[in-house]
């Protein structure tokens, strides 16, 4: 949620979604229609680890083609990713040119036109029609069911339509309104505090006119994978517009990415994370599977058998070690490497047996502890942690994951009192922290810590769904909040190489 006093508004723009190869194959070349899904998940996910926001709006052309045999099943679909992901935020659609039936969208997305108001502030949903040619007319009818509504009250309004409206798009196609002028001077005279709309994939920065602030929001399609939010105090306004392509500077390496191996994966596979790994400009992926998953049952892992039973793992009875080896071993390249996430089990071994030592990278990680955290006094919990993660490095863990998840995950008070101590014991090491936000908070000020004492960082995923491999906007923040700059080359210093 935001900050008191401040309402967020999470702004997504033609996602142009395509799911079967049908839809996709129609899908203009630019366009990242058959990711557009996939992308809707990655920017609420991500805005909501940078911040978070109160309500939703997307801008139209939900779909690519809404005319397709397949389009209902695709809202469907995107209906159902939407209540995955944000089910409880306020949830505003306006209808595109593409998306066909404006009823049947709204409809299946629960969603509707006109006046809304949310938490202060008051919103129009305009649904204007298309005829040939994608040419669109505001009709007088809605015009003066919003000129209307506008009166009632004097909070501020904010006005939602697909089609741009200021400045003028001079170019072939009918981006703008025909009647274009006259909804402007509407909008001026109504007190609107803010004009939203999509369609126009480069987007158009905020601009001003008669008192009404205008802008136009650039496609999550295709470019950079570009999302907005809005942030309103009142009567003023900042948007900001973020970025799902990852910068070409620092060049950003995925050192902990999950495979189709993962018990607790989801639709979840190595080519698909390669896959979109490339598409979000990462310079590099490590495929990590748990290994203590690979060599136990699911229900023995669940309970932490592998750490307090350690002959549970080291049977050999149920490992899956040698089916993950021949998937994995053919995808071995300069872009993807593989790796093991180990534990330690009670006795203080690695839960790794000396046959899979073949792998390029392990990740160090604390699931379980050999005694039960509920049972120890703070000092007690915070001596085995440390010890825990000495025995990891010992055993040649070159990254820490989620260092700290075990206190929040026990419901116990993380002992920031242990971040110089730990962040000496990586630095001496020449192990890595990772920043990880998979069901994990990651403070800066233990990031700075490690910084300040030579320890290298590591940005992972954990990804145990698609749409979080290289989801790195939150990471990114704490690694420019940790290091206390902006600068791609002062980043890059902080990086581990992996």
């Amino acid at each position: 949620m935001s900050k008191p006093g401040t309402f967020r508004l999470l702004i997504l723009a033609d996602p142009h979604v395509a799911l079967t190869l049908r839809d996709i194959a129609a899908v203009r070349a630019k366009r990242a229609g058959g990711l557009g899904l996939e992308l809707l998940r990655r920017a609420i996910e991500d805005a909501r680890n940078r911040g978070g926001f109160d309500a939703i709006a997307i801008m139209g052309d939900v779909l690519n083609d809404g005319s397709s045999p397949d389009a209902e099943a695709t809202l469907q679909a995107v209906a159902r990713e939407l209540a995955r992901a944000a089910e409880d935020v306020p949830l505003l659609v306006v209808p595109g040119n593409h998306d066909g039936d404006p009823d049947r969208l709204l409809s299946v997305l629960g969603a509707r036109p006109g006046g809304h108001e949310i938490a202060g502030y008051r919103f129009f949903v305009f649904v204007d029609r298309y005829g040939q040619g994608d040419v669109c007319t505001r009709t007088a009818a809605d015009e003066q069911a919003f000129l209307e509504w506008s009166r009632v009250d004097s909070s501020p309004i904010i006005v939602l339509q697909h089609n741009p409206m200021n400045p003028a798009i001079d170019e072939a196609y009918p981006y703008m309104l025909t009647n274009r002028s006259q909804v402007m001077a509407d909008y001026a005279r109504s007190g609107v505090l803010l004009s939203l709309s999509g369609h126009y994939h480069k987007g158009q920065p905020a601009n001003t006119v008669d008192g009404v602030t205008f802008f136009t929001a650039p496609a999550l399609c295709e470019g950079a994978f570009a999302y907005c939010v809005a942030t309103l105090g009142g009567r003023d306004i900042a948007i900001e517009t973020r970025h799902l392509r990852l910068p070409a500077a620092p060049s950003l390496i995925d050192s902990h990415c999950h495979t189709e191996f993962a018990y607790c994966g989801r639709y979840m596979s190595a080519d698909g994370a390669i896959a979109r790994a490339r598409a979000i400009g990462l310079a590099g992926l490590r495929l990590v599977e748990h290994a203590p998953q690979l060599y136990c049952r699911r229900e023995d892992f669940w309970v932490g058998r592998h750490v307090r039973e350690p002959a549970v793992w080291r049977s050999n009875q149920h490992s899956t070690m040698a089916a993950f080896r021949g998937a994995m071993q053919p995808r071995r390249n300069d872009f993807v490497k593989i790796g093991l996430e180990v534990e330690l089990d009670r006795d203080g071994r690695l839960t790794l047996q000396d046959d899979d030592r073949w792998v390029d990278l392990l990740v160090g990680a604390i699931h379980f502890l050999k005694d039960d955290p509920q049972e120890l006094a703070d000092a007690e919990l915070s001596r085995l942690f440390l010890w825990t993660c000495e025995k990891l490095i010992e055993g040649g863990a070159r990254v820490l994951a989620h260092p700290w998840r075990i206190f929040s995950w026990s419901k116990r008070r993380t002992p920031t009192e242990l971040y110089g101590p730990l962040a000496d014991l990586l630095a001496g090491t020449g192990t890595a922290a990772e920043i990880n936000f998979h069901g994990n908070w990651s403070d800066p000020a233990f990031f700075a810590k490690c910084i300040e004492k030579g320890a290298k960082i590591a940005l992972g995923s954990d990804a145990h769904e698609l749409y979080e491999v290289g989801s790195f906007g939150p990471h990114l923040e704490v690694l420019r909040q940790a290091a206390g700059t902006t600068d791609p080359a002062m980043l890059h210093q902080c990086l581990a190489v992996l």
